[in-house]
């Protein structure tokens, strides 16, 4: 019983030849073992653009920060530039404006401390 084929003998395919011709083509995007990795795929790429973002509102406040520590410095200096006397008026509305943003007076005791140096006393 001989059985004859029809189908004729396929060239041996080389290896590289492949892989390259898969990824040029992008068969290899609809092969089983990629599909199973498409939502890690998906979750890296999430996290990328997470970090982007997160630069890029780290360095707006940076700059924001740096614009912010220049005016304070400015107006440091000009009010150590003028070192006038500020009316009464003035000065309560001053502190109010500060009470409403948060700031408060300490009225806490200061305690002074005095070292007394014993040579002295021994004399």
């Amino acid at each position: 019983m001989i059985t004859t084929s029809k189908q004729e003998p396929k060239e041996p395919k080389t290896k590289g030849d492949s892989i390259w011709k898969q990824l040029i083509s992008g068969d290899f995007l609809f092969a089983k073992e990629t599909i199973r990795w498409y939502p890690f795929i998906g979750f890296v790429f999430f996290l990328m653009i997470l970090t982007v973002l997160n630069e890029h509102n780290m360095n707006s406040k940076r700059q924001r920060i740096k614009q912010l520590e220049t005016e304070y410095k400015k107006v440091i200096s000009t009010l150590k530039h003028n070192n006038q006397y500020i009316l009464y008026e003035e000065n309560q509305e001053l502190v109010q404006m500060l009470n409403r943003q948060g700031f408060e007076k300490n009225e806490k005791n200061i305690y002074k401390i005095i070292v007394h140096n014993t040579t002295e006393n021994a004399e």
